[in-house]
């Protein structure tokens, strides 16, 4: 039974082409039905349920398989735009800092987050890859033509660790350094926790992060569940760094958001359950 089904594997499997969806499904639903009525037929059974049990097996199987891989496959990128930032209302105040990996290094360790488990596995300074490119001290995202402070990337097959990338800007000074590494970790340890999947969703054009439903009245611009919770971490880092009065410091406006769907009870409160031990007060 063995070389038997192994032969007729074998060659129904040339018939389609594996590179895509339909491919991988047809291809694996085919062989699944001649193996399958290959079997039934020499263990006695009915060869016409064999062949469609194979087929629903094989084809069901590769089509999770197929998008199964394509999720986690796919580089995705969480970023800080300049204008997101912007909206924000906070004032750069102090010296700048040196771009340097050493100045991101010694505020991580100063500030505790070393002692965390972030997820963060690696920082780079000034170097853009994928679809960012450098624009002076900012980076360009080239599929959306926005400004970009930072972003960070999940790397799946380093067990949804995440790399950070600051561009010069993010170094304007200590407490804006801060406020936007408190950011992409924000992304780096929802990256590593299981609810990675759970805040995208699939589109025709690919995976996209899920966004909240907008709220009746408000005119908000649309925001994603994950920026939703993270806007709770800023308004955290912000308070613990003096910053009590925050108005004028800080869009109050996307907290409608967060006390609708992050506050007790409330759906996606998980979310930011998960991330609001990262604020810390700088030294």
């Amino acid at each position: 039974m063995g070389a038997v089904t192994g032969g007729v594997s074998g060659g129904l499997g040339q018939v389609f082409s594996a590179s895509s969806f339909w491919g991988s499904v047809g291809s694996s639903a085919f062989v699944g039905a001649g193996t399958g009525g290959v079997t039934a037929l020499l263990t006695g059974q009915n060869f016409l349920e064999g062949l469609l049990k194979g087929a629903v097996i094989g084809g069901g199987v590769a089509g999770i398989s197929y998008y199964g891989a394509k999720f986690f496959s796919t580089p995705m990128y969480s970023e800080l735009t300049k204008a997101e930032y912007d909206a924000l209302g906070i004032p750069d105040s102090g010296e700048a800092l040196d771009p340097s990996i050493n100045t991101l290094r010694k505020m991580y360790k100063e500030s505790g987050w070393s002692k965390m488990n972030t997820g963060a596995k690696q920082f780079y300074v000034d170097n853009p890859s994928g679809m960012y490119i450098r624009k002076g001290d900012y980076y360009y995202n080239t599929k959306t033509g926005e400004d970009v402070i930072a972003y960070t990337r999940r790397n799946f097959w380093a067990n949804n660790t995440s790399s950070i990338s600051f561009s010069k800007h993010a170094f304007g000074s200590k407490f804006k350094l801060g406020f936007i590494m408190n950011h992409e970790l924000g992304h780096s340890v929802i990256n590593l926790s299981t609810l990675n999947d759970y805040l995208q969703v699939k589109t025709k054009s690919g995976y996209e992060p899920e966004m909240l439903p907008a709220i009746p009245g408000s005119g908000l611009p649309p925001i994603s569940v994950e920026h939703g919770a993270i806007w709770g971490i800023e308004r955290d880092f912000l308070l613990l760094n003096g910053k009590d009065s925050l108005p004028g410091f800080f869009n109050l406006e996307n907290g409608a958001y967060f006390n609708t769907w992050f506050s007790p009870g409330k759906q996606y409160q998980r979310v930011y359950d998960i991330i609001k031990h990262l604020p810390v007060k700088l030294k």
